[in-house]
């Protein structure tokens, strides 16, 4: 077998660029995105850890194949209980890494094209449903402004549903993005937009408020 597959200081690096080049300087994927794959590493190292016998800094790129992956994927499942969703967000970083691989390190190139053939898994999504006038009302309202926190609540709350910023979005606002004038407004990353930035302010309240 080539030293290459089999060498604990080759996976190592490869994961190393994978995260410091391509996602942080090449791609320039969002801190989330970063974090998100972060944890993905961390389970499979340690799930590939145990099924090995290895410590994570002993283990080699061959030791992270396509069986191997698929039993990471059931373990996800049936023993954290893992959504098929979170299950797919996995497969799609340790996809990611397979990619990168099969661009850096030739001789890994089947072992990645395996890891690539393994499909995400269809999942039934369910039907959206929605509020009424009343219990929109009703939700803005619930955590009320007489306390500090009450009024943090209302307040994320008011800008979830005036912007239709995601939760993730929404976490990601601070301090230095909001504006307390005359014309007052928030600036928040749009995942949707690829990372660009949407205010929202006096003219787009106006707008959404009159449909």
């Amino acid at each position: 077998m080539n030293p290459l597959l089999t060498a604990p200081t080759e996976f190592g690096a490869l994961l190393q660029r994978f995260f410091a080049e391509r996602l942080i300087q090449q791609q320039n994927v969002s801190p989330r995105t970063v974090a998100a794959y972060r944890d993905t590493f961390k389970l499979l190292l340690n799930y590939v850890g145990r099924a090995t016998g290895k410590p994570p800094a002993m283990l080699a790129l061959c030791d992270v194949d396509a069986a191997l992956v698929l039993n990471f994927l059931t373990h996800l499942e049936t023993e954290r209980h893992n959504t098929i969703r979170t299950r797919n967000a996995r497969l799609a970083a340790v996809r990611a890494f397979a990619h990168y691989v099969a661009s850096q390190a030739p001789p890994a190139l089947h072992l990645a094209q395996q890891i690539l053939a393994i499909p995400m898994k269809r999942f039934e999504r369910p039907m959206l449903e929605f509020l009424s006038r009343d219990e929109v009302r009703a939700l803005l309202a619930a955590p009320g402004i007489t306390t500090w926190c009450g009024r943090r609540d209302t307040a994320m709350l008011t800008v979830l549903y005036n912007t239709g910023a995601r939760v993730s979005e929404l976490i990601g606002i601070r301090v230095a993005d909001i504006t307390l004038a005359a014309t007052a407004s928030v600036r928040y990353m749009a995942r949707a937009a690829n990372n660009e930035p949407c205010l929202y302010g006096r003219k787009r309240r106006r707008k959404s408020g009159s449909g």
